[in-house]
């Protein structure tokens, strides 16, 4: 299920003067099982608060209801992005360069080394993660410091890419 052009607007007029960012419309399922899900974050791209969600959920739900643009039952979720995130466009990933990602990609990417090319052949990847090192045009390049090698990666050519948070050690 797609939301139209115009909704998703609304959508995202409706997030922006409760003071926080549309990331993205996404849907699950299917018929009266479908989750209608709208991600956000803070207008400084902090996490946002349940009082946020609740007021933006509330407006969100009028409005699709009064659309009759889902013409069966669904569940409306509306949620921060979370600590493992997901990145959403190139802006979006040029935000976190620095961090750790895990990317999923559609297409095999074949690695260069990193450093002496050592032992190991170098085979393509299609799941791989790393400090996301740069967002150069459309491509994001991912340094695997542990295994090595260097993924230079079409943002198109990606399935998935998220945040790979970091929890703190405990202090024994």
């Amino acid at each position: 299920m797609k939301l139209s052009d115009e909704t998703t607007e609304e959508i995202r007029a409706i997030a922006q003067e409760k003071g926080v960012r549309l990331l993205a419309v996404e849907s699950a399922g299917a018929g009266r099982f479908t989750v209608l899900r709208v991600v956000l974050e803070g207008s400084g791209g902090e996490p946002v608060t349940l009082s946020e969600c609740e007021s933006v959920s509330r407006e969100v739900s009028t409005l699709l209801d009064a659309s009759e643009e889902i013409p069966h039952r669904y569940t409306l979720e509306v949620s921060s992005a979370g600590l493992d995130r997901r990145l959403y466009s190139l802006e979006d990933a040029a935000r976190f360069v620095g961090r750790r990602v895990k990317v999923k990609s559609e297409v095999p990417v074949d690695p260069e080394p990193l450093g002496d090319p050592g032992r190991d052949p170098l085979g393509p990847a299609r799941n791989f993660g790393g400090v996301l090192r740069s967002v150069e045009g459309d491509r994001l390049c991912v340094v695997d410091g542990a295994n090595r090698r260097i993924y230079n990666v079409r943002f198109g050519d990606i399935r998935v890419v998220k945040l790979d948070f970091e929890w703190p050690e405990k202090k024994a």
